[in-house]
């Protein structure tokens, strides 16, 4: 999922953004999207599985979600000007998977602030009923 959300990210405009290959951490565990504001970095995918029906015979259907994470910081007293066009371009990331079988896709966008740095986290997730 991560090669997805990152050839979907490519397609878009992202103005004064660009959008790296690399994975959100350095090897010592220290935020990349910290220290280089207005670059976009996709965290690997986490695949949770939840049971939905549970049988006495051992056959049980699972629910299976795998969620991608993208992150990016950016001034928080200037904001680029793009910022709320990318943002809701980036949420539309969602519905690029409509053939893998995937029964619910969601978004969650969410933002704090480090010192003057508003860090964004966009959250993808898709699941399906394995």
């Amino acid at each position: 999922m991560r090669e997805d959300i990152l050839s979907y990210i490519k397609t878009l405009s992202l103005g004064s953004f660009t959008v790296s290959d690399e994975l959100p951490r350095d090897d010592s565990g220290m935020a990349l999207y910290l220290k280089n504001p207005k670059k976009l970095y996709v965290d690997i995918g986490q695949v949770e599985a939840t049971p939905l029906i549970q049988t006495l015979s051992g056959f049980d259907v699972h629910t299976e979600s795998t969620t991608v994470s993208v992150y990016f910081t950016a001034d928080a007293k200037t904001l680029p000007a793009n910022y709320s066009s990318l943002t809701q371009s980036l949420r539309l990331g969602k519905d690029i998977q409509q053939a893998k079988g995937f029964n619910n896709r969601s978004v969650d966008v969410q933002t704090e602030y480090d010192a003057d740095m508003l860090i964004t986290r966009i959250d993808y997730t898709f699941s399906k009923i394995t």
